[in-house]
């Protein structure tokens, strides 16, 4: 039987039948992670969802594994002390499942933290000097804040309540600085990486914001590859505009069997039990009180506040009064489509705007967009485009949104893999699951204009060449071990963003420049 979290009044049922009726799921398009992409979750940050990845793992001798990684708490500066950014024990973080494809989890993984106060009495938070003022273990008394976590699972065999599989483990302090935090990887990042019972990993701490996007294409799709001196749409000139941030990462490893509908390894890739959907969500309790001391508590049932799959679903895609509600809905409401699912917005706004501000017209591809629908709502079935061993079809007919991952599709190995997945001839990535490196904004900005293989009439210049022009990482390849995720970046050093020359005093900046 599966599993029912939240019992729903008729009313309540009927309210998100509307929602789902009003829903376009099937663009589905993913320029970016999703930071604030919602009013309510906006100005609540520690329960933002901005990423989520299912791969299977890449690291030698882990390929048995999958790999699943939820990023909370956007766009975090590295020096934001003295109490810096750590979970919040008031949230409920969870990573799903669906192995049935009728968008309901079949499992479910719950991550709460606890944090503990070593000194109320210093003026300092996060750290202090309780000993000598350097925090070089996971135990050391000047990590004056530490957390802990326990992980949960749910599924048909647990039953409702579920059964901890790990309880009592610390998260690392951030990366304040190499006074504070000396060889930061060594002491305490690498420590809170820690082994499960079923041979798997666990992990959940604060890590580089990996994921790169110019935020500038949300001026009206205004890419800097069609700047003047520009080299070329999606090539070069863009800007990483995440760069140095942080963001807090929980990461996790299982075993394929553990995540598949027959609890086995699938036999190939066209096996029925090999695609697996994946998504994240955030909950709080339904009410807060504020006490007169200033503190708060938090009284009665889970009422899940954000959601994500798909990379920018939210964002792009529901309208504004819907956004709110569409981060509390379960991926099972997603089913029911209006019209406008087969003719998605988005490929209509970027055609607009390429022709009003560069000069390029762009055609796309007429409604009905089935291929976007395959894409992203329902996968992608055996077909003659990606041959017959290749599919991440996953669905009881009805449009779910989440990520779908084929267990059974060989990794690629490191330094083979491609940025744009499937379309680079990568088939290990993404829409195939979503590993940390893969260029989501490139591959959707040709997959919502007709560029690729799926529409062969549209799949031509300049639709299949669009792109933000940043292809990767500045700061680096990821780790070839878990959690890839690189070290979080440093409290005492500038972002690369924040450097830039000054050419005169400050007097002489005019009142537009301030």
């Amino acid at each position: 039987m599966k599993q029912v979290f939240y019992k729903k009044s008729l009313k309540m049922t009927r309210i998100f039948f509307a929602l789902a009726m009003c829903l376009s799921l099937s663009g589905l398009p993913a320029f970016a992670s999703s930071h604030g992409e919602a009013p309510l979750i906006s100005m609540d940050r520690f329960a933002d969802n901005t990423d989520t990845y299912a791969f299977r793992s890449v690291e030698a001798g882990r390929s048995g594994f999958v790999t699943l990684i939820g990023n909370w708490i956007p766009l975090q500066e590295p020096s934001g002390g003295p109490q810096f950014f750590r979970w919040d024990d008031t949230v409920l973080y969870e990573i799903k499942i669906d192995n049935t494809g009728d968008g309901i989890e079949d499992i479910t993984y719950q991550w709460q933290f606890t944090t503990q106060t070593v000194n109320t009495n210093t003026v300092l938070g996060h750290s202090t000097v309780n000993a000598d003022g350097a925090i070089t273990s996971l135990t050391d008394p000047d990590y004056n804040q530490p957390q802990t976590y326990s992980i949960r699972r749910i599924d048909r065999a647990s039953g409702r309540r579920g059964r901890i599989i790990a309880a009592g483990l610390r998260t690392p302090p951030a990366n304040i600085g190499p006074r504070v935090t000396p060889n930061y990887e060594t002491n305490l990042g690498l420590p809170a990486v820690y082994n499960l019972p079923n041979g798997g990993k666990t992990f959940a701490g604060t890590r580089d914001e990996y994921f790169y996007f110019d935020l500038g294409l949300f001026d009206a799709i205004n890419l800097r590859t069609l700047t003047v001196g520009g080299s070329g749409l999606g090539v070069g000139n863009g800007i990483d505009s995440t760069q140095g941030y942080n963001v807090s990462t929980i990461a996790l490893e299982v075993p394929i069997q553990e995540l598949t509908r027959n609890r086995a390894v699938a036999t190939g890739p066209t096996d029925p039990n090999a695609v697996i959907g994946v998504w994240a969500t955030s909950s709080r309790r339904s009410m807060s009180v504020i006490n007169p001391d200033g503190t708060r508590s938090q009284q009665g049932d889970w009422v899940q506040i954000s959601r994500l799959g798909n990379p920018l679903v939210n964002e792009l895609v529901i309208p504004l009064g819907l956004k709110d509600a569409f981060n509390s809905l379960s991926p099972q409401f997603d089913a029911v489509a209006a019209p406008a699912i087969l003719d998605p917005e988005i490929p209509k706004i970027i055609r607009l705007a390429l022709g009003a501000f560069n000069g390029i017209t762009i055609n796309i591809p007429p409604a009905p967009r089935n291929d976007l629908v395959q894409i992203f709502a329902t996968g992608i079935p055996v077909n003659t485009v990606t041959g017959p061993n290749f599919t991440t079809f996953l669905s009881d007919g009805q449009p779910h949104e989440y990520l779908r991952l084929n267990t059974a599709i060989p990794i690629t190995a490191i330094g083979s893999q491609s940025r744009l997945g499937l379309l680079g001839g990568d088939v290990a990535g993404f829409p195939n699951g979503r590993r940390v490196f893969d260029d989501v904004t490139d591959i959707a900005l040709r997959a919502v204009v007709g560029g690729t293989p799926f529409t062969p009439a549209f799949n031509v210049f300049p639709n299949n060449a669009l792109g933000d022009g940043v292809s990767a990482n500045p700061e680096g390849p990821l780790l070839t071990r878990f959690p890839y995720l690189l070290p979080p970046n440093p409290g005492n050093a500038p972002r690369t963003s924040n450097i830039r020359p000054i050419t005169g005093s400050a007097d002489e900046y005019t009142d537009d420049q301030k």
